[in-house]
């Protein structure tokens, strides 16, 4: 239920050394991902050459710290500057895309400029709609999830309208396994209609419409100019798809361990921030 550039073949490379061609080789093998910053000079020569960078941002985990209540999320003001001095920049643009709605979402960035995409990219995008899909089929389950768990030690629903939340975070390893095994009823009755996205400490029923973050990108991507660069940064398996659509883009893993599609690594929000700083500077060179 827990539930990969251009290859310049023709560069001689020393042993051990590991230059820009063997560098993206590797990654697209799944090998341990590399640092972002030990390899700072082969990605800021990609961005400065690309006519267009599409940089697209998860916000919890990778943003912010995550907490264990995410009403209790605050975004740090050097981070929310660090993202208004990037949105001065014609070659750049910015999507912040999030599990969370994108009213919420906006709110916590307070950040004129980037593009907000709520609930995993469906909400706030062109292929959005007004109205939810599979409504009805949707609170049929919700209602059914909200009876099963009943008043299960540290599990709490979240209602975001289009899909719902099944959170677990500080809930004991017993209360995780009956809630585990209680979401995977639910799914026996309603898929294929709702399918079920694990997260960090979470679980998300979703309508067949809302196809994930992959999707979502996929589709932003194809309406952008030629010789566009994707630059994605997220902490959680709900990014893992972007990762996997993106395999010649520049993509970040947040957080330590865990097996992941994304080329480079960075370990937590405050490097994701000085990685905005950098960012800023290679394209004011």
């Amino acid at each position: 239920m827990e539930m990969t550039p251009s290859d310049p073949s023709s560069e001689r490379e020393a042993p051990g050394v590991p230059t820009p061609a063997r560098l993206w080789r590797a990654a697209g093998r799944g090998a341990r991902r590399p640092h972002l910053f030990r390899h700072w000079a082969e990605v800021a020569a990609r961005l400065r050459s690309a006519p267009r960078i599409a940089l697209f941002l998860d916000f919890d985990g990778t943003l912010t710290p995550l907490r264990r209540r995410p009403e209790d999320v605050v975004l740090d003001p050097a981070t929310r500057r660090r993202l208004a001095d990037l949105a001065r920049h014609r070659r750049l643009k910015t999507w912040i895309i999030s599990g969370r709605r994108c009213a919420d979402l906006r709110r916590r960035v307070g950040v004129k400029g980037p593009t907000y995409l709520g609930l995993h990219g469906w909400e706030g995008s062109a292929r959005g709609h007004s109205r939810t899909p599979g409504r009805r089929l949707l609170r049929r389950a919700k209602a059914w999830a909200a009876r099963a768990l009943g008043s299960t030690p540290g599990i709490r629903l979240e209602d975001k309208g289009a899909i719902f939340a099944v959170h677990y975070r500080g809930a004991r390893n017993g209360d995780v396994r009956k809630a585990r095994r209680i979401m995977a009823r639910l799914m026996e009755g309603f898929e294929p209609a709702l399918w079920m996205l694990a997260g960090k400490k979470v679980w998300e029923v979703l309508p067949r419409e809302i196809a994930g973050k992959g999707e979502a990108v996929r589709a932003i991507l194809a309406r952008q100019p030629a010789g566009t660069l994707a630059v994605y940064l997220g902490d959680d398996t709900t990014d893992e798809e972007a990762f996997r659509c993106l395999p010649d883009a520049v993509t970040v893993r947040v957080g330590r361990g865990g097996r992941t599609r994304a080329r480079f690594r960075l370990r937590h929000p405050a490097e994701v921030r000085r990685f905005l700083q950098k960012l800023e500077s290679t394209l004011s060179c």
